[in-house]
């Protein structure tokens, strides 16, 4: 067992108790791991969408299967969606651009301060785009009475 091993390798005092207990230590994950994992997850979920656009455009040949879709897509599940496709789109496109401008114009000591300020853009855009979204989902759940 791996607990054991530890206690063990500690009560010794080795050397080969030191580096056994650096290889067990607990990862803390920093704001660089955050952005490369969200940015990760952000291009799955991309994908993800993509495939399912592309799939629902198949309605275009058929009128009526066409306004059914469209008319479906108005309800405040997809509007949550819609929201999250934004802040999915800017958060990815923006840290797209901290990656571009670290790779090109070696702006690797800044890259904490620059996270930060490109998330206060992605901040407000996504406030600024998603504002009818949200709207029309506070209407439909609070104002529509």
């Amino acid at each position: 067992m791996a607990v054991d091993t530890l206690e063990k390798a500690a009560d010794s005092g080795s050397a080969k108790a030191v580096s056994q207990d650096s290889r067990f230590q607990r990862y803390r994950i920093r704001t660089g791991m955050f952005a490369w994992m969200a940015h990760r997850l952000s291009g799955v979920a991309l994908v993800v969408y993509l495939v399912v656009h592309v799939w629902g455009l198949r309605a275009l040949t058929d009128r009526a299967a066409f306004n059914e879709l469209i008319a479906g897509y108005h309800a405040p599940i997809f509007k949550i969606g819609e929201f999250l496709l934004l802040a999915a789109v800017v958060y990815h496109a923006l840290n797209g651009l901290r990656i571009v401008l670290i790779d090109f114009l070696g702006w690797s000591p800044n890259q904490k301060k620059l996270f930060w300020s490109l998330g206060a853009v992605a901040v407000v855009l996504i406030g600024v785009g998603g504002y009818p979204t949200i709207y029309s989902l506070v209407d439909f759940f609070f104002l529509a009475g």
